[in-house]
């Protein structure tokens, strides 16, 4: 009888149950890691200036004047994390998710096809600069002729200018003859007389104005019946910086004050930012009160991401958003990266054809849509 075999199995090993070690980081990493946070963070700082008042807490809104450039520096962070750094890759993305959200406050690519019904009503609104702040080598006088036949050639339905420049009240009709009605409210400076001037197509059935403490900046309006609808356009030239955005960039490139300057030029943005807070407080207070519907037109002098553009907004559409294409600049010196002229329409009209024109008459550049009625 042949004697069975036995065979004896042989226990593995059992692994181990070490915890696994926490992936070490070097130093650059840190540092790239810490950098990376930091543009986050400002980014989302400056998403909050466009709902905080500047009078309540004002870190939001220094950070919102920066919102592109901070854009563009987390978008390249997030792209050296799609192809290299991938663990900060989340980082960028969740500061730059909500840019989605703004970014046709300043660009649009393509149009929307869209149905529109109602007559046409052109709209325009220009600062002007007193005719005094058109290209080099292009005097007062030969400004404020070019900027004439630009609205002739033009020919909008309402026009609001701003920082209008004029030698006496009188001869105000002569810069745009088509348009028959107009509301002004002037200084006077040097003899001569400045401020903001709306012209229409259509009969003014009552007109005012909102005064600004301490400031030779003002608000106009005035009540039109177009067809069978009365309403009540804004004309606005709120606070300006004391100083160009030209003049700004040459302080902030000076060597040797660069502290200095960065701190000057800051103290006097903030100033005027809160200045533009009381003063938008009055136009909002207005428009709340009035029981027709409205449009806000003018220099604004603040971008788009801050609480004047949010706050004025508000009850209306933004003209380029509802008609516009391309970038959405409206200052010469820094085009295509900041715009401080806007259109905003009654929340309940379409708008289309909305153009920024680059013609070199002023420091500022000409926004005109059309409105349908």
């Amino acid at each position: 009888m042949a004697r069975s075999k036995t065979y004896t199995q042989e226990r593995k090993p059992k692994k181990s149950s070490k915890p696994k070690k926490k992936r070490k980081y070097s130093i650059p990493q840190l540092i790239y890691r810490g950098i990376v946070i930091v543009f986050a963070a400002a980014l989302l700082l400056a998403y909050l200036s466009v709902w905080i008042d500047p009078a309540f807490f004002p870190v939001p809104y220094y950070f919102g004047l920066y919102f592109v450039p901070l854009f563009f520096i987390n978008l390249i962070f997030l792209l050296i994390g799609l192809f290299k750094m991938k663990n900060y890759l989340v980082i960028s993305l969740i500061a730059l998710l909500p840019s989605i959200i703004f970014a046709e406050r300043f660009i649009k690519v393509g149009k929307e096809e869209k149905s529109i019904y109602g007559d046409e009503v052109k709209v325009m609104s220009w600062n002007v600069g007193r005719f005094r702040c058109a290209a080099k080598g292009m005097n007062q006088a030969e400004a404020y002729a070019k900027v004439c036949d630009f609205l002739q050639r033009e020919s909008p339905d309402i026009l609001c200018l701003q920082e209008c420049l004029v030698t006496d009240t009188t001869s105000v009709g002569r810069i745009i003859k088509s348009l028959p009605y107009t509301s002004q409210r002037f200084f006077k400076e040097s003899g001569r007389y400045f401020g903001n001037v709306t012209f229409s197509r259509y009969p003014i059935v009552d007109s005012g104005y909102i005064s600004f403490t301490k400031s030779a900046n003002l608000c106009i309006w005035c009540d039109l019946r177009i067809n069978d609808v009365t309403v009540r356009v804004y004309n606005c030239h709120l606070q300006s910086n004391g100083f160009s955005f030209t003049e700004i960039i040459r302080k902030l490139s000076q060597k040797g004050q660069f502290t200095d300057e960065v701190k000057d030029v800051h103290e006097r943005l903030l100033k005027t930012a809160l200045q533009r807070s009381e003063q938008v407080g009055k136009i909002s207070d207005d428009i709340k009160a009035c029981p027709i519907p409205t449009m806000v037109c003018g220099d604004f002098n603040d971008t788009p991401m801050s609480y004047t553009y949010q706050h004025l907004v508000n009850g209306h559409k933004d003209s380029f958003i509802e008609g516009g294409t391309g970038f959405s600049a409206t200052y010469s010196a820094l085009w295509p990266l900041l715009r401080i002229d806007y259109i905003m329409i009654p929340d309940d009209k379409p708008a289309d054809r909305t153009t920024i024109s680059r013609v070199p008459f002023s420091d500022h550049y000409p926004v005109s849509t059309l409105v349908y009625f």
